[in-house]
């Protein structure tokens, strides 16, 4: 194999595929890149025997072939490299040149790098890069870090012929997002689901640019293709049964607060300074007409926040865990929004003003005064 790529292209090429290696490699294959020829480039395929990447960057290709090159090493070197690098690989032994640097490493062995097969099924899902993006970076925060339940550890994905839902939740939130996009489902189905590991989701979701480009996501049975301009990701999808958020999220309330985002998140990030100094990280809120009083008690002090609310309903005396509250407005991208609630020991509710792009729930701490 003999290949001449532009060092921009490689290292951007390198950069995606090398996401998917693990820190603790459980098999000597898994250290390496494999490249490729392909017709105009070279393709470049890392993977830890569960997410692979794979990506094609433009190429001169002089010989055809392919090759399973140290990872770590490739990666650092062509960092370190400007212009065009030539790749040469004779036998066992591959050569990178440019400008007058000259670098030979091993080959690893290929034979048990796995072959990885791009993944078909009518459950197809296009969607713009930037929504997808974004949707997953906004309800990642919430999936599950327990093994032992792990359906939670995904992202549920749900496909309707006019929307895409993507839900995370771990027993104590629940994050939303909706993209409005159309799609023909197969005849007969009403809506398509998969549950996508929350890790990988979010690799990607960290992968993709900032662009209006198409992003496909291809499942069957047992596992996900993504696809968004030349790079793929597969993994497996989790196995099981969802639970069914539907019941999960209250859909009527007796106390409803509308308040500005801003200032909401100035208000909780002060009084959280005091709570993580208590106990339990605990704030209370006071919702009450015209206002909303936020306050958090430790051992070192004592602090109150009060906020001009919209405020309909009873009063009411609730109290959450900052972080939680925290992690949801740190990714609500509206100016105001809608707090609705019904006893001090349900969810609270969170979700526009107008429209419904985004639902998250918090569930509240029981206090004993």
């Amino acid at each position: 194999m003999q290949i001449t790529v532009n060092a921009n292209d490689i290292n951007h090429g390198m950069s995606l595929v090398t996401r998917a290696l693990s820190a603790r490699p459980t098999r000597n294959v898994y250290e390496g890149v494999f490249a490729q020829t392909v017709e105009g480039g070279v393709q470049l395929t890392c993977t830890d025997g569960i997410m692979t990447i794979r990506t094609i960057v433009n190429a001169v290709v002089a010989r055809e072939g392919s090759a399973l090159l140290p990872a770590k090493l490739l990666s650092e070197l062509l960092r370190k490299l400007e212009g065009d690098i030539v790749i040469r690989v004779e036998e066992s032994r591959a050569t990178v040149s440019a400008q007058g640097s000259r670098t030979n490493m091993l080959c690893m062995d290929m034979s048990e790098f796995p072959d990885i097969q791009d993944v078909t099924g009518d459950n197809v899902t296009t969607l713009p890069q930037n929504k997808l993006r974004d949707a997953v970076n906004r309800i990642i925060f919430a999936a599950s870090s327990d093994e032992n339940r792990r359906i939670l550890t995904g992202c549920l994905m749900e496909t309707y012929p006019e929307e895409v839902r993507f839900v995370c939740l771990d027993g104590f939130r629940l994050a939303m997002q909706r993209v409005y996009v159309t799609h023909e489902l197969p005849k007969g189905k009403d809506s398509m689901t998969s549950v996508i590991p929350s890790t990988v989701f979010g690799e990607i979701a960290r992968m993709m640019p900032d662009s209006d480009n198409p992003a496909t996501i291809v499942c069957s049975g047992t596992h996900m293709m993504t696809v968004f301009d030349q790079t793929r990701v597969y993994t497996p999808l989790i196995a099981g049964e969802y639970i069914n958020y539907h019941q999960i999220v209250p859909t009527t309330w007796t106390t409803e607060v509308r308040v500005e985002r801003n200032a909401l998140i100035g208000a909780i990030e002060r009084a959280a300074l005091m709570a993580r100094e208590g106990k339990n990280n605990l704030l209370r809120l006071r919702l009450e007409k015209d206002q909303l009083t936020i306050s958090a008690n430790a051992e070192r002090g004592a602090a109150t926040e009060q906020l001009s609310i919209d405020f309909a309903g009873s009063n009411l005396d609730i109290s959450f865990n900052a972080r939680y509250l925290m992690d949801v407005m740190r990714n609500i991208d509206t100016q105001d929004m809608s707090m609705r609630f019904n006893t001090n020991v349900s969810p609270c509710v969170i979700c526009p003003v107008t429209g419904n792009q985004y639902t998250y729930l918090v569930l509240p701490v029981r206090t004993v005064d």
